[in-house]
């Protein structure tokens, strides 16, 4: 009789552990890489800038085994005339990544030309439910 409770109480507890498992989310999907550059294709890396340049983000993922979703981010840390450590809602960009590869966050400089400082790019990836799986930053320096 002893035997046969403790066999129902491995059978239970491996239905548990089993239940819990698949309720949690196990992925090993991350951002690889993320690079700063003047040229859409990644080419000329660099974290300065001028004030006229365009800027471009490539957030590598890898390990997707299903759709993710990259959200870049522009957060002003110490820029002329602007809020210490501020994001810039109106270059919030998301990219939808299906699997492994590259996402591009392209910003275009403003009419007057991106203001001299230090800027810091913040990607986030998200798994299909929503929730944030890893996280980069990239700073970079625009100077007069």
């Amino acid at each position: 009789m002893r035997v046969h409770i403790q066999r129902w109480s491995l059978i239970i507890s491996a239905a548990l552990i089993l239940a819990v498992a698949s309720a949690c989310s196990f992925t090993t999907a991350n951002i690889s890489s993320l690079k700063l550059s003047k040229a859409k294709d990644g080419t000329a890396e660099t974290n300065t800038f001028a004030p006229n340049d365009s800027i471009y983000a490539l957030g590598t993922v890898s390990n997707v085994p299903s759709k993710v979703t990259l959200k870049f981010r522009l957060i002003t840390e110490d820029v002329e005339g602007q809020p210490k450590n501020s994001p810039v809602p109106q270059f919030d960009t998301s990219v939808e990544m299906p699997s492994d590869g590259m996402g591009t966050f392209s910003l275009s400089p403003p009419t007057a030309g991106w203001p001299a400082g230090k800027y810091r790019i913040d990607v986030t990836m998200h798994v299909e439910s929503g929730e944030q799986k890893d996280q980069e930053s990239a700073t970079f320096t625009v100077a007069r």
